[in-house]
């Protein structure tokens, strides 16, 4: 890996010998990361505070979330992606040995290095396994856990206005059993909002989106909406739409902490009730992009999940959404209903997208059912002698997909990879 992959926005740096522990080590700061890399052979990201974020260890990657989840990646000869989740003794190992390669670079960086580095180094040399423990249970004093987001949010400040799920029935999730469907008041959302600022300090200006979670905030009526976003737009400084290029430029120089605006899961089955002005009024007050968990476009295969949308809900809201100037994030889920509902998956989720309004902005996510995730959807799936789909029918169903649709300039296609999450 080169230093130029890691320099654009590079603030200050530091390159050295360390030998026996490297012939090469190289220290950057940016505005939002401390990297340290040795030998190309070792990557380790952290934050401007000092916590470990991410690691590049042997050809294996490493991410942490701030619950103390870690997820490891890897690539064998064959070209195979392997993905798994850490125990908590394995993840353990990587903080120790993440720490001990930065003690270890703070030792050896010469007297004349940039102090800047030397300081840097410091803080995250501050943060050992314990540091790194007792970070992880602030966390979870402050939020119930973040089960999930789409991957273009996964750097946001998560809000959760609501927590759990409002449905909660459908069979192949299972991120929110483990709570009851809640929204906050405007006072409890001011004093999340005051313990959330508390956690993160001055690392709010790593991040640039505010999510409105747990999975449907935007479930709420508008009586009960409209004041909780009030109370975000007290707190956090979010980029007005429409601005002239020169006023944008003011606007964004006034301020240095700021948010490009809001975004939110949103169901089809109670979404495509809000009227257009509804979501006008959501608009102006800053939500930009919303996701729906479309899954498919068989309603029988919907039936079988026990999700209780129809394709016309879907399209009814969309076009809703669209007409408020509002941008969409669908998400279709392969491989679900296993080799019973195959055909009819492709054909008629092809035929669903095919119908909705996409514009520039919007964004189709392909997520693969994991099955070891689905909860209930295993059992049901043996129940009715359902075969699972293995991953190369599943690439199948997307490749069937993507080629079928002629989506407009302007709209992403993307995988949506659920075991990759930590926050």
């Amino acid at each position: 890996m080169e230093t130029q992959a890691l320099s654009p926005g590079l603030l200050h740096h530091a390159e050295f010998a360390a030998p026996p522990m490297a012939e090469r080590v190289w220290v950057g700061i940016k505005r939002h990361v401390i990297s340290l890399m040795l030998d190309e052979r070792e990557v380790y990201t952290f934050d401007p505070e000092g916590r470990l974020w991410m690691a590049f260890i042997d050809g294996v990657n490493y991410k942490r979330g701030l619950d103390g989840r870690m997820v490891c990646k890897w690539v064998t000869p064959d070209r195979t992606r392997h993905l798994r989740r850490l125990t908590a003794e394995e993840a353990d190992y990587v903080l120790r040995w993440s720490h001990q390669m930065a003690v270890q670079s703070a030792r050896a960086l010469p007297a004349k290095a940039d102090p800047a580095c030397r300081d840097a180094l410091d803080r995250v040399c501050a943060w050992d396994v314990r540091a790194h423990h007792l970070d992880a249970q602030q966390f979870r004093q402050v939020y119930k856990p973040v089960s999930i987001l789409p991957p273009d949010q996964y750097l946001a400040l998560v809000l959760q206005v609501s927590e759990g799920c409002h449905w909660n029935r459908c069979t192949f999730c299972d991120f929110y059993r483990d709570r009851r469907f809640t929204i906050k008041t405007p006072d409890q959302l001011r004093e999340h909002i005051a313990r959330v600022c508390d956690y993160f300090g001055d690392n709010l200006r790593i991040r640039n989106r505010l999510f409105l979670a747990d999975a449907n905030a935007l479930v709420a009526s508008q009586k009960m909406l409209i004041p909780l976003l009030e109370v975000v737009h007290e707190a956090f400084p979010i980029e007005p739409a429409g601005l002239a290029e020169e006023e944008l430029r003011r606007w964004r120089a006034d301020h240095p902490v700021r948010f490009t605006g809001l975004y939110s899961f949103i169901d089809a089955f109670t979404g495509y009730r809000k009227s257009v002005q509804e979501l006008r009024e959501l608009q102006q007050l800053g939500v930009r992009r919303v996701y729906i968990g479309v899954e498919t476009g068989c309603e029988h295969l919907l039936r079988f999940l026990q999700k209780p949308q129809t394709d016309d809900e879907v399209l009814r809201l969309t076009e809703a959404l669209k007409e408020a100037d509002i941008a969409i994030g669908v998400i279709v889920l392969l491989g679900a209903g296993g080799d019973r509902f195959a055909e009819a998956h492709v054909r008629d989720t092809i035929a669903l997208l095919h119908r909705l309004p996409w514009g520039p902005g919007d964004i189709l996510y392909f997520s693969e059912l994991v099955e070891p995730y689905a909860g209930e959807y295993t059992h049901h799936a043996r129940q009715a002698g359902i075969r699972p789909l293995p991953p190369e029918q599943m690439h199948e169903q997307r490749r069937r997909i993507d080629e079928a649709l002629k989506l407009p300039r302007g709209v992403q296609r993307a995988t949506y990879d659920i075991r990759e999450f930590v926050y």
